[in-house]
């Protein structure tokens, strides 16, 4: 009960801001959210979540012969999300940017399950004449419960790891050269019953203008993904090297249709000779304006991974994702967002007979009161289904959510 009030009393904050974002404030809210220090730019941010989560645990909604599942739980949810983002520069122009934000989560009945995660971000943009550096990095602390194909049925604590460096030199007005590095991991807590992964890849490329806003290129790239055990009863897996290549085209390629779209051949192949995976892969991403305030966009990738849940074994995952924006009022204020995608994976090897399938949807409705101050209301659809622990009857589950969310910030 003390948890449930919790939630009402941030709802209620939460409808007084609102409130108070409508009317005209005696202090302009840039000078509480907005500060300089120097060339740095501090930006405070803050949101304020309730959420219905009808199956927190991503339990099987059907009853499995032979295997007793613990029911289907649901609960609420209250989610507090401050943080701060630091600039140094201009967005359009030479930058660093620097994130960082907190998600503290409160259970209304199942309170051993609160937890906090920790979100640092890192951009760097820099160019000169003919060299231009761009660069990503994230450093996660999660703790949540796990979904999809890596579900345990409980929180898991795991560090998440990701850098992508690309240096690019302009031989001419067209013609570029590019390097690009790239590191992956993810480290679960001793004792979960999942491979830690880590994955070093490597990029060289070329491009050349064909057209004032669009590019082709092409790519090789090579690296090595490996796994390594949090219990006893899992084997050490041996490492994997991944090779491949790609052509593609990027930029606006007409005034309404933007993206990139890049096509190959990739290769994965264990040290230990264990069956790998060799497959086309494709990366695309577009962006299609069909009127003023009408938006969609696609992506889709097919490509080739290693298993943290069992050793020595890969998969090919195809996964799409299309969304649709929509502006409601003339002045943009209300948006209606809806998404859906579709992630498949295939096995090879000892378990080519199993296949995952994670389909999601969802809708948002997204109100800007202020420019500092926005309102959404959404539903979140997932379902899982899998063949790999029942042959007779496929795991499955599915999972509702529904969300109201208050963002302050810039």
């Amino acid at each position: 009960m003390r948890r449930s009030k919790r939630g009402h009393c941030l709802l209620t904050i939460a409808a007084g801001l609102s409130a108070a974002g409508a009317q005209a404030w005696a202090v302009d809210a840039s000078d509480l959210l907005v500060y300089s220090i120097g060339s740095v730019h501090v930006k405070p941010h803050l949101a304020l979540a309730e959420q219905y989560d009808d199956n927190i645990f991503f339990r099987p909604s059907k009853p499995i012969p032979g295997f007793p599942f613990p029911p289907v739980e649901g609960d609420f949810l209250t989610v507090v999300s401050p943080g701060v983002n630091l600039r140094l520069g201009r967005t359009e122009a030479n930058h660093i940017t620097f994130d960082y934000t907190v998600d503290q989560s409160f259970y209304g009945n199942q309170t051993a399950q609160d937890h906090r995660d920790h979100s640092f971000l890192l951009n760097t943009y820099l160019a000169g004449s003919r060299v231009k550096l761009e660069g990503n990095d994230r450093v996660q602390f999660l703790s949540g419960i796990l979904g999809g194909a890596l579900s345990q049925g409980q929180r898991v604590d795991r560090k998440v790891f990701s850098d992508d460096y690309r240096l690019e030199y302009g031989l001419s007005d067209k013609t570029s050269v590019y390097v690009d590095g790239a590191f992956e991991a993810t480290d679960y807590k001793r004792g979960t019953s999942l491979y830690d992964e880590n994955t070093i890849r490597g990029t060289g490329g070329f491009a050349f203008g064909i057209a004032p806003k669009v590019r082709l290129f092409g790519e090789v790239h090579y690296g090595q993904s490996a796994t390594s055990p949090n219990v006893l009863a899992l084997a050490d897996g041996p490492h994997a090297d991944l090779y491949g290549g790609y052509v593609g085209a990027s930029g606006d390629f007409n005034p309404r249709l933007r993206g990139s779209i890049k096509l190959g051949y990739e290769a994965l192949k264990f040290s230990d000779g264990s069956k790998g995976s060799s497959s086309p892969v494709v990366e695309a991403s577009l962006t299609q304006r069909f009127w003023e305030r009408t938006v969609a966009s696609l992506t889709y990738s097919r490509r080739n991974n290693i298993s943290v849940q069992v050793g020595s074994s890969a998969y090919t995952a195809d996964a799409i994702t299309l969304q649709l924006a929509q502006g409601i009022t003339p002045d943009g204020r209300l948006q209606g967002v809806a998404t859906g995608s579709v992630e498949h994976d295939q096995y090879t090897g000892a378990f080519a007979s199993r296949h995952d399938l994670l389909y999601r949807a969802g809708f948002a409705l997204n109100y800007s009161i202020q420019l500092w101050l926005k309102a959404s209301l959404l539903y979140d659809y997932e379902k899982f289904n899998s063949n790999h622990y029942f042959n007779t009857q496929p795991l499955s589950y599915d999972d509702n959510r529904v969300t109201i969310r208050l963002s302050i910030g810039y």
